[in-house]
């Protein structure tokens, strides 16, 4: 069935708005600069969106189903829950590469937007990770840990990480990555 007018309104507006705030951010991009790109006038973005702050959770939600897509994939094709583990996080680290810091900046570390964002991400962060301990504890890869409660713990440095991360210095905010997903696993692997 063929797109109507309005979904292929709303599909251009997003896909330009995603573009946009990918280089940019949220708060240094302009619904002007998208309005242009998208061919359509503001009124049009904000009837359809209400506000900049909702079409750019709406692009962080499409991005953030995208991950999830290319990380469920990828992880199929990973034997053993400590590759898992560690697939999860290369994949964070590469896909984390791909965005400007001021990107990450502002889904992370606004509040307003966090808070809105944070819903979607980590329910399936939630299942993905509770998925692969459960693996590694059944497996003995992972030594016997309260799994609700380690998932928790591996998804609140979510919340943290805004605070941290460097996001200017893309070397840096690499090598930070690395050793706190080089920690994590370290904390649940059976010891040797």
């Amino acid at each position: 069935m063929a797109e109507s007018r309005r979904e292929q309104k709303h599909r251009r507006i997003v896909e330009e708005a995603e573009r946009i705030f990918l280089s940019f951010g949220l708060r240094s991009a302009s619904i002007d600069e998208i309005a242009a790109a998208a061919g359509v006038s503001k009124v049009t973005i904000y009837n359809y969106f209400g506000s900049k702050d909702d079409l750019f959770v709406e692009c962080v939600r499409r991005l953030t189903e995208r991950h999830f897509d290319e990380l469920n994939a990828s992880i199929e094709q990973v034997a053993g829950a400590a590759a898992k583990l560690n697939a999860v996080f290369a994949h964070n680290i590469e896909a984390s590469s791909r965005y400007q810091p001021a990107f990450i900046k502002d889904m992370m570390g606004v509040p307003r937007i966090w808070e809105r964002v944070r819903v979607f991400r980590e329910s399936e962060a939630e299942r993905l990770i509770t998925g692969i301990l459960e693996e590694g504890v059944a497996t003995g890869e992972f030594r016997q840990i309260d799994i609700r409660r380690t998932t928790r713990l591996i998804m609140s440095f979510a919340e943290i990480v805004p605070r941290l991360y460097p996001y200017e210095d893309e070397r840096e905010a690499e090598h930070f990555l690395r050793n706190l997903y080089e920690f994590l696993t370290g904390a649940v692997s059976r010891r040797t």
